[in-house]
């Protein structure tokens, strides 16, 4: 029975490691090439962004992806031996072992131009052939980078269609033929191909809504897509396909993200997804009426944008945390093309705001006890700045000599500065400037008896000021709610008798806001 039970988990196990191959990425790029080459804007970003969506979407451990940016032909030669010494180790454990490889720069006849260096693309395909990992798939995005040697073949991704079970061998895709310019364009910031084929991982290349892509729906998509945009010049990516057994290559996943943009049916046209602050173009769909579709993105604020005519329907998608954003025709604004084009990602749907807080501060009077505050604020948000406006309301309650003292303090506060987003929280930082009435009053101990023969203590109302650094953090809580913690220092002024004119101090602060 042991036996038994020991030689089915050894099945179990063999199983579960056929069924889940380990995947390696090495996605390289430079934007420097040869001295007299034209500077490349976007190839390490897009570098990254190829490495993001297979850690994202296509099973890959954070550990085993490397982006080389702006990397030396030596130094790529050089990773490519530690790879190998990776993939080693792995089949020695019984791994079966998935290598993906992705590169982007200047090239010519066949030949990657890497800061300074030269590496041609078939060393490149052989250095990941020598891997001996058991699928390879390789992809370039350069100029001239096309196929040249005999039997390779250009051909659309239809042509190829793959069932489920173990598969090895290589895979070599060029975003453009072999005497082809690849183009790089700034309204993408990104390189054509490449923004085709990360919105074909993302989802849009999935034809049969089975929630994955494979690598024929991937090249299937980008290559339509590039063709399509690309009339004017001429780019035709192209592939080479030498696999042995019978699989469904999955490159990625896209039901299984974190955080999902979902087209109902009734929709229809292009659409392109920015992200905020930062206006990058995250995936671009192109939806056809009748069918529901679903693209997978990071957690995060974007912007949906339809251009119609002269002008751009556009819609916020919030996914701070994750989750699914339903796209709402009726949320659906409209915006003259010129005030997007002028304005760019500084666009503010909800540039307002109420805040109600409370708060914490050490005490205006040196030797006085800390005291609470509530208030109400207005905050004014646009692209990378902030202006807000407040006011106050505290009182607190403490001993001096022989006396009782009651203070009431009402303070205006105007801040501002500049925003910055860290994941789904904004940071807020800048400089406050305060003014205050402080309204004391006094009873001193026996005031009963005193008051036979002595007036009352008058009232005293004395103004002050105050100016020092701010910041604040904001958190999305749910549709437009959202929490606030802040902290301010002070330098302030305030000319009560018996007390410094000059102290410093500070604050804490909690509050719960609502987009306007």
């Amino acid at each position: 029975m042991i036996r038994l039970c020991a030689a089915l988990l050894l099945v179990s196990s063999c199983t579960s490691f056929a069924a889940e191959p380990v995947r390696l990425v090495v996605s390289l790029g430079s934007n420097y090439g040869r001295p007299d080459d034209v500077v490349l804007q976007h190839a390490e970003d897009d570098a990254r962004r190829v490495k993001d969506v297979f850690v994202e979407l296509g099973g890959v451990e954070p550990g085993r992806a490397v982006v080389l940016t702006r990397p030396t032909a030596t130094q790529v030669r050089e990773k490519f031996a530690e790879v190998t010494g990776r993939v080693v180790e792995l089949k020695a454990s019984g791994r079966v072992v998935q290598l993906l490889v992705f590169a982007t720069s200047h090239g010519k006849n066949g030949v990657l131009h890497l800061t300074g260096s030269d590496l041609p693309v078939s060393e490149l395909r052989e250095l990941a052939t020598n891997t001996g990992a058991e699928l390879r798939v390789v992809i370039v995005d350069a100029c001239e980078s096309g196929l040249r040697t005999k039997g390779a073949k250009k051909g659309p991704a239809y042509a190829l269609t793959l069932t489920k079970a173990t598969v090895s061998g290589d895979v070599f895709v060029s975003s453009s033929g072999a005497h082809e310019a690849a183009q790089e364009w700034d309204a993408l910031a990104g390189s054509l191909f490449t923004h085709h084929l990360l919105s074909a991982l993302r989802g849009d290349a999935d034809a049969d809504a089975d929630g994955r892509v494979s690598l024929m729906e991937a090249y299937g998509y980008a290559e339509r897509r590039t063709v399509a945009e690309s009339v004017d010049v001429g780019q035709h990516p192209q592939f080479d396909v030498g696999l042995s057994g019978s699989s469904d290559v999955t490159l990625t996943e896209p039901s299984k993200a974190r955080a999902r943009v979902t087209f109902d049916d009734s929709l229809e046209g292009r659409y392109v997804l920015v992200s905020q602050p930062r206006p990058d173009v995250v995936v671009e769909v192109n939806k056809p009426r009748g069918r529901v579709m679903s693209v997978a993105v990071p957690p995060g604020r974007y912007v949906l944008r339809q251009t119609r005519g002269f002008s751009v329907a556009m819609q916020e998608v919030e996914l701070p945390f994750g989750g699914v954003a339903n796209v709402d025709a009726r949320r659906f604004v409209t915006r003259d093309f010129g005030e997007v084009a002028l304005k760019g990602g500084e666009l503010e749907f909800h540039p307002h705001a109420l805040r109600l807080t409370g708060m914490l501060l050490s005490s205006p009077i040196v030797e006085t006890p800390a005291r609470w505050s509530v208030g109400l604020s207005y905050r004014l948000s646009l692209g990378g700045w902030w202006a807000l406006v407040a006011a106050a309301w505290g009182t607190t309650n403490y001993r001096g000599a022989a006396l009782g003292i009651t203070d009431h303090r009402i303070t205006t506060r105007v801040s501002g500065g500049a925003r910055f987003w860290l994941g789904p929280v904004i940071v807020m930082a800048g400089l406050v400037g305060e003014l205050s009435l402080l309204r004391q009053s006094f009873t001193r101990e026996r005031e009963d008896e005193i008051r036979r023969s002595y007036p009352a203590l008058p009232v005293r109302v004395t103004p002050g000021g105050a100016v020092g650094p701010q910041v604040l953090v904001e958190v999305p809580i749910v549709g437009p709610l959202f929490g606030t913690a802040g902290v301010s220092g002070l330098v302030r002024a305030l000319p009560v008798e018996g007390a410094p004119l000059w102290s410093l101090g500070g604050d804490v602060e909690l509050g719960l806001g609502v987009r306007l």
